[in-house]
């Protein structure tokens, strides 16, 4: 296991935390900013988004660079299909192994308008495919191999041999878990098989799901990787109406919307609500006996201290 697995193994509730690149040049803002976070003892990894439903940010592999030269903390950027050719992905994966980028969650990508709607997307490979590439291929040091079913008379493609790397890298590798979606169980064994180390889910709210998604994919294969379970607070909620409306796959259960809405406190009953999710699936793992490590991504849409006292609060 590398270093990651190694904390995710070793602490009791892992919590990793997720930031957006900048959208301009003012790293250095950014990075003092989190410097300044309270819990940075608390989680063990940061997650850097790659342009979240398309808004075009800095590279992530530059970004977990600076942060974790600054900070000294594991991150984790992540790796969409959604915008590269093959060649391009691996030239970013070469990027960032050279720069000593030991983790990537590898996705698909959502396909929100974003910046430029009227972009062809090159989608050449998409996430299963991306996993197989990084574990089977690069971190054996080859090349992927091309997916294309073009033809050519000039080149046999059962014999063409791939030139190897220089060195291979060393990468662990996320994959995306979307508790709500149709047979996510199965999808998630193809994952598995693929040599996925590790989950994390889309924000959701329902532990309910989370759960027996878990006890799905443990009755497929005795493989099981930890997972990380993602949720964001809400500070109102025109926040709570913009998730639901601008993120695909993100469903909000009308118990959850009843409940905040309801309150005294709107951003008050979203922490405690965090908080009594997280507990509702610890305890539900333990009582059901199921072997797989669960802990928190937190994503702090637009309000960082409701993010840290939920962190704060968790033990």
């Amino acid at each position: 296991m590398n270093d990651l697995l190694k904390i995710i193994d070793r602490v009791d509730f892992p919590i990793t935390y997720e930031v957006p690149s900048p959208r301009g040049g003012n790293v250095d803002e950014y990075i003092d900013r989190i410097s300044r976070f309270d819990f940075l003892d608390r989680i063990i990894a940061v997650n850097v988004c790659n342009n979240p439903v398309g808004k075009v940010r800095i590279d992530p592999a530059p970004y977990a660079y600076l942060l974790q030269k600054e900070l000294g903390i594991e991150t984790i950027p992540h790796l969409t299909c959604r915008d590269s050719a093959l060649s391009g992905l691996q030239k970013w994966l070469l990027g960032a192994d050279s720069l000593g980028l030991r983790n990537v969650l590898a996705m698909t990508g959502d396909l929100a308008v974003g910046d430029y709607p009227a972009e062809e997307k090159p989608e050449s490979i998409n996430s299963l495919e991306l996993i197989t590439g990084i574990k089977e291929h690069l971190n054996k040091g080859k090349l992927m191999p091309e997916l294309s079913t073009r033809q050519s008379r000039l080149r046999n493609r059962y014999l063409t041999e791939l030139e190897k790397l220089e060195r291979p890298t060393d990468f662990t590798v996320g994959g995306v878990l979307l508790p709500n979606r149709t047979q996510e169980s199965r999808y998630a064994e193809k994952k598995i098989t693929a040599g996925v180390d590790f989950f994390q889910t889309q924000i959701t709210y329902d532990s309910g799901e989370v759960i027996s998604l878990i006890e799905a994919m443990e009755a497929l294969t005795d493989k099981h990787p930890p997972i990380l379970v993602s949720t964001a607070p809400f500070a109102s909620p025109d926040e709570m109406k913009f998730l639901s409306d601008t993120v695909p796959q993100v469903n909000i259960p009308d118990k959850v919307q009843s409940r905040l809405i309801e309150a005294d406190d709107f951003s008050k009953e979203s922490i405690e609500f965090v908080q009594d999710m997280y507990r509702k699936i610890r305890e539900g793992v333990e009582e059901k006996g199921l072997y797989t490590k669960v802990g928190a991504h937190i994503i702090p849409m637009r309000s960082e201290e409701m993010a840290a006292e939920i962190i704060r609060g968790m033990r």
